[in-house]
C-alpha cells in the first residue's frame, strides 16, 4: 500500500485525503491548525453562472458542481453525518445598472443550460430590477461538510498530525522529505493543499484575500440571493452574509468598515433584514491568484492543489479527482491548464 501525505486540512486537503484513503492508500493528514482553513467560514455557494464564468475554467467549475450530489452521498454514507446540499438553483440579483448580467444569462441559456428570469418578490428592495434563476447551480453547508469529512477520514483511519511543515527536502523534481518542528515526515506521494499560506513553501502567486461575514437571524430567503454587493446565503438556523474581499494580507479581526459594508449590501437588496439579529462575525483569507484561478504544479512525486480563492468549496470534488488520478498515473489536461507555467513572463 502506498502511504501518501496531505498537508493542508481546508477543503481541498480533506476532500484529497478523502478519496484517496477510501482508494486505498495509506494516508496521513498534516496541519498547522485544523481551524484555520478559509473553508470553516465559506458560504458555499456553488455558483458558476453566477459567478460569469467562461471557457475552459466554467467547463472545469461545471464539473465540479455536476459530481457535488454523489460526492456529498459518498461522504456523508462514510461518514455517518447529516450534511445539507440545496439544489434548489442561485438567484443572481440584478440591480440598477447592471442590466449587462442579463445579456450573460441569455448566453448560458442559448447554450441549453437551465436559466429562467424571475421579479416581483415582495422581500426585495427596489434597487433589484430582476432575479436570475441559475436552476442548475446548489449551495452547501461548510461547517456540516468540513465536520463530515474529518468524521469520514478518521472512520478510515487516517492519521492527522498537528505540525508546522518548514521545509521540503527535494532532489530535482522528487521529494524525498518533508521538514516540520516537530518531526521530519517521509511518503511515496505528497499532496500540499496549503490555501493562503502556500508561499511559505511554493515560489507561486498565491496571496490572502481577506473576507468578512456575518450570521443573521432574519427574514426566511427561499434561496441564495447573489449579488454584487452582498451574498444572502439561507442556511438551517440562520442567514449567511458574506463577503468582504480585501488585499490585506493576514491582518486579523472584523473590522467596523467591513461588518457596515456587509449590513449594508443586506439590506440594500432585502430591505427587512434591517431588523435581524447577528449572531456571530467571521473572517478567513481566500488563497488568491493573478488571473483568480487556481494552480496545479506537479512532480515526480507530488501534486500543489491551491489558489481556488473564491470557489474552493465547488472545486473539492474535482481536484480530489484530479489529484488521485495523477497518483494511479494519469494526468487530467486541467494539470496543464492551471500550470504555474502560466504566469511566467514571455522572453
Amino acid at each position: 500500500m502506498r502511504k501518501i501525505i496531505v498537508v493542508g486540512s481546508g477543503i481541498i486537503g480533506l476532500s484529497c485525503a478523502f478519496l484517496c484513503s477510501l482508494e486505498g492508500y495509506k494516508v496521513q493528514v498534516i496541519t498547522r491548525n485544523p481551524e484555520e482553513a478559509a473553508s470553516w467560514i465559506a458560504g458555499g455557494m456553488l455558483a458558476p453562472f453566477s459567478e460569469g464564468l467562461q471557457g475552459s475554467f466554467f467547463e472545469f467549475s461545471y464539473k465540479s458542481l455536476k459530481d457535488y450530489p454523489e460526492f456529498v452521498r459518498l461522504l456523508m454514507e462514510v461518514s455517518r453525518q447529516r450534511v445539507n446540499l440545496w439544489e434548489d438553483g442561485i438567484y443572481r440579483v440584478v440591480l440598477k445598472g447592471e442590466e449587462s448580467l442579463l445579456e450573460v444569462a441569455e448566453g448560458y441559456r442559448r447554450l441549453g443550460y437551465k436559466v429562467t428570469m424571475e421579479e416581483g418578490k415582495e422581500w426585495l428592495s427596489k434597487e433589484v430590477i430582476s432575479l436570475i434563476n441559475y436552476e442548475e447551480e446548489a449551495w452547501v453547508d461548510t461547517e456540516m461538510l468540513m465536520d463530515a469529512l474529518f468524521f469520514a477520514i478518521k472512520r478510515l483511519s487516517v492519521d492527522v498530525v498537528i505540525d508546522d511543515i518548514t521545509a521540503i527536502e527535494r532532489q530535482g523534481e522528487k521529494i524525498n522529505a518533508l521538514k516540520g518542528l516537530k518531526d521530519t515526515y517521509r511518503a511515496d506521494f505528497y499532496l500540499f493543499a496549503l490555501g493562503s499560506w502556500t508561499g511559505e513553501l511554493f515560489d507561486v502567486p498565491i496571496y490572502p484575500i481577506k473576507g468578512q461575514a456575518l450570521k443573521l437571524k432574519g427574514e426566511n430567503l427561499p434561496k441564495v440571493h447573489y449579488s454584487s454587493i452582498s451574498y444572502l446565503i439561507p442556511r438551517e438556523n440562520y442567514i449567511y452574509i458574506g463577503a468582504t474581499s480585501e488585499n490585506v494580507g493576514f491582518l486579523s479581526g472584523n473590522t467596523l468598515e467591513g461588518i457596515k459594508n456587509l449590513s449594508g449590501g443586506a439590506i440594500r437588496v432585502v430591505p427587512s433584514l434591517a431588523k435581524a439579529k447577528v449572531i456571530s462575525m467571521l473572517y478567513g483569507y481566500r488563497p488568491a491568484t493573478p488571473d483568480e484561478m487556481p494552480i496545479f504544479e506537479v512532480g515526480e512525486n507530488y501534486m500543489l492543489a491551491s489558489g481556488h480563492y473564491r470557489n474552493g468549496i465547488l472545486h473539492a470534488p474535482i481536484t480530489a479527482r484530479i489529484a488521485l488520478e495523477y497518483i494511479k498515473g494519469n494526468r487530467s489536461p486541467f494539470i496543464e491548464m492551471f500550470s504555474p507555467k502560466r504566469f511566467l513572463t514571455k522572453s
